[in-house]
């Protein structure tokens, strides 16, 4: 198989859940007693086809069948019927410390992990510094990783499967439990490495980062695949399927109980479509829904949007008149301005002039990384030769 391929074909797995309680000699003997609920399918004849370079989202109901794939795919578990192959140096980061030597440091770990995935010691040793360096542990990669936090065993592990030069990366939900740093430094260590040709399967609940990361996603419902094919309608798909087709999250904070109040906020491109992640100079509409004492004094709805590192990058106000009585405003976008990168829109009230005392809501959303430019605003446009009487004049 050429290394980066993935094909499942008929693939079927079942586990038993019965409670392997001790048995008497007499029930041995006799075949006393009962044998226990019917074995739970996680995968009924999964047929998947995915290419060198290819990145695919997992996503379904918990029990659908999605770590059991990976597993499959990462050789830990085998298959009862049909064929599981995965071409090339398979890395795999399914939970948080798995294939760690608890009593071995964080060091000792690098070197156990790296010759498990077939490395020399001395491919090991060029890799350690920048292993190190990138999970940020620092002295602390010389005590027991038994010691570790969850977020620690969550950096030694992705900084290891980041630089083993997979052909094939599988990534069950553990970035979750990283701090939000920490995941956008592996979001863009990930995207180097499907630059670099490497085959992506992630399994998350993080629609975000589904929509961030990947080009085509699968769901599977009750172990078999339910709907394969583009990232925009995979997750439309699994929003009707989970009774949530607006895709939207469902918001039960309290109001604050203050004169003016924004309760929700909702992103969606320019027909409609709810979604969190977009291109540069697409269109986009932003939709906020408020709240309003009877007789609150009038203040302006200012709309903010900031960059990865909190600084303001374009900033608005509607005006009092068009908020007075609370209800659903919006604001649209013809062109969304903006290149690649992750960004926060955050939305509240202010006296005329003011800034905001507070916002009320904040909603992450990101932009597609593309070629010709860098940087923050998009203003990208087209080189020419000027010609030599245009110049001088």
């Amino acid at each position: 198989m050429r290394r980066g391929d993935i094909e499942l074909e008929h693939a079927s797995r079942s586990f038993s859940v019965r409670a392997d309680r001790g048995r008497t000699l007499k029930e041995l003997v006799f075949r006393r007693g009962s044998d226990g609920p019917p074995p739970v399918r996680a995968l009924h004849d999964v047929s998947l086809r995915v290419g060198r370079g290819e990145t695919v989202g997992l996503i379904g109901r918990n029990g659908a069948g999605k770590s059991s794939t990976l597993k499959v795919l990462a050789g830990i578990i085998p298959l009862q019927e049909g064929r599981a192959e995965a071409g090339g140096r398979v890395v795999s980061l399914l939970e948080l410390g798995a294939g760690f030597g608890r009593d071995f440091s964080g060091r000792e770990n690098i070197e156990l992990n790296g010759a498990l995935h077939g490395l020399r010691r001395e491919e090991v040793a060029e890799r350690m510094d920048a292993i190190i360096a990138f999970s940020e542990l620092g002295e602390f990669i010389d005590v027991p990783v038994r010691t570790y936090s969850s977020g620690m065993f969550v950096r030694l592990g992705f900084a290891i499967a980041a630089h083993l030069d997979a052909d094939v990366l599988l990534i069950d939900e553990v970035l979750a439990v990283g701090d939000e740093a920490f995941q956008r430094k592996c979001l863009r260590r990930i995207s180097e490495q499907i630059a670099g040709g490497t085959t992506l399967v992630l399994v998350s609940h993080d629609a975000t980062a589904i929509e961030r990361v990947c080009e085509r996603v699968v769901v599977l419902e009750a172990g078999e695949v339910a709907y394969d094919g583009p990232t925009a309608d995979g997750l439309l798909f699994y929003h009707r399927l989970m009774g949530t087709p607006e895709g939207a999250p469902l918001d039960v904070r309290r109001p604050a109980g203050a004169e003016r109040e924004v309760l929700e906020i909702e992103l969606a491109d320019g027909v409609g479509r709810p979604g969190t992640v977009f291109r540069p100079g697409d269109a986009v509409r932003v939709t906020l829904v408020l709240a309003a004492r009877a007789g609150a004094p009038p203040r302006w709805l200012v709309l903010e949007v900031r960059d990865a590192e909190g600084r303001r990058v374009f900033r608005t106000a509607a005006d009092p008149a068009l908020v007075v009585a609370g209800g659903t405003v919006r604001f649209e976008i013809p062109r969304l301005a903006l290149l690649g990168g992750d960004y926060d829109l955050v939305a509240g009230f202010a006296a005329p002039e003011a800034d905001p005392d507070h916002y009320d809501r904040v909603q992450r959303f990101a932009v597609l990384r593309e070629d010709g430019g860098e940087g923050l605003v998009d203003l990208r446009g087209a080189w020419s030769v000027a010609d030599r009487a245009e110049a001088a004049s």
